[in-house]
This record gives C-alpha cells, structure tokens and sequence, in this order.
C-alpha cells in the first residue's frame, strides 16, 4: 500500500516550533554601537596597563632609567662627535659604517623599548661592552704603544667575537654589526674613547 508510506511520525520531537513545513516568525535583533570601535577600547585598556605597570613597578622604571643613561652624552671637557673621536681615534676609514651602524642599532633599540626582556638584552651589552673596552682595550689605546690594527683585532676579538657567541640564536637577531653599532652608540654618546 502505498498511501502510508508517506507518514512522519513526531510525537517524541521537543522543540519550540515543531512543524511539518511552511512556518513563518520574524527574529528582531538589537545591535548597541558606542562612538568607540572595540579595538580602540582594547587599546586603551593596554595602554592604561603598561601606565599603571609603569607606575607600580620600580623595577621597570629603574631599568628604563639605566638604559637610557646610554642614550644620554656625559658630560666631557670638549664635546666631541663620533666621527670627530674615529678621526681623533685614527679610525676615518670607519665613519660611515659606524654612524650607520649606530644609527640602525638605536632605531632598533627604541623599536623594543616596551619589551622589558629585550631592554635587559641591551643593558647587558651595552654594560659589558663598555666594562670590556674600558679594562681591556682603553688602557693599551692610551698608552700609545699599540697600533690602529692591534686596536681592530682586540675589539674582535674580546668584544664582537665572544659577544656575538652570546647572543647567537636569539629572538633579537643580534649580528656583529649590531654590536659594532653599540661600541659606537657608546663612543658617539662618550662612554668610550678611541684616543
């Protein structure tokens, strides 16, 4: 028989409208918008954090502080320039590469300034570069018994190359220009001298 064979059977269905077809209901949805897109909302709730961290952590200022004090010239008798210390410094064949180096190592410095873990990267090395030139190299400089090209190879050699092996693998991507960059950022800014 073929008249049954097009029975449903439905009583065990719960639901709020149960029909065999042709129903129709009308849904309103209600939708709020303020002058402020959700993103920019997110963004102010950050900034108004790293604000408050900045405020409530000593630590983050205190090390902001110290990393600044790098970017900041000290203090010298006559205010000399970097090119004008690689000049003094017998270094004139490197005045291009160093203003480029540091000036590409300063953008990239300030790139991070947010990120406490690169800005004690950089602390460090710019500490330990110094601490390193200072007593290792800046004495023999100043006794005027080393040449220009014993000079190069102790930088290479107790500063880049080691440094370089430090940093090898790292997020930052630090190559030996870039540590080339900070011994200048260092000279330009008179933590170091060539002469």
């Amino acid at each position: 028989m073929l008249e049954n064979s097009n029975k449903t059977e439905q009583s065990k269905i719960t639901a709020n409208n149960v029909t065999g077809r042709d129903y129709n209901s009308t849904t309103n949805n209600h939708y709020h918008y303020s002058n402020a897109s959700t993103q920019d909302l997110i963004l102010k709730r950050l900034l108004d954090e790293h604000e408050e961290e900045k405020q409530k952590n000593a630590d983050y200022q205190q090390f902001s502080d110290e990393l600044n004090n790098f970017f900041k010239k000290k203090t010298e008798k006559n205010q000399r320039d970097l090119t004008q210390k690689l000049l003094d410094g017998n270094r004139e064949n490197l005045i291009d590469l160093a203003l480029e180096a540091k000036e590409r190592v300063t953008k990239k410095i300030h790139k991070y300034s947010f990120s406490k873990s690169a800005q004690e990267v950089y602390t460090y090395l710019l500490i330990n570069i110094r601490d390193t030139f200072k007593h290792r190299i800046e004495l023999r400089i100043k006794s005027g018994k080393i040449d220009v090209f014993t000079i190069s190879d102790l930088v290479e050699e107790k500063i880049i190359e080691p440094f370089f092996q430090e940093v090898q693998g790292s997020s930052l991507y630090i190559d030996k220009n870039e540590l080339y960059g900070l011994l200048y950022l260092l000279t330009g800014n008179c933590h170091i001298e060539w002469d």
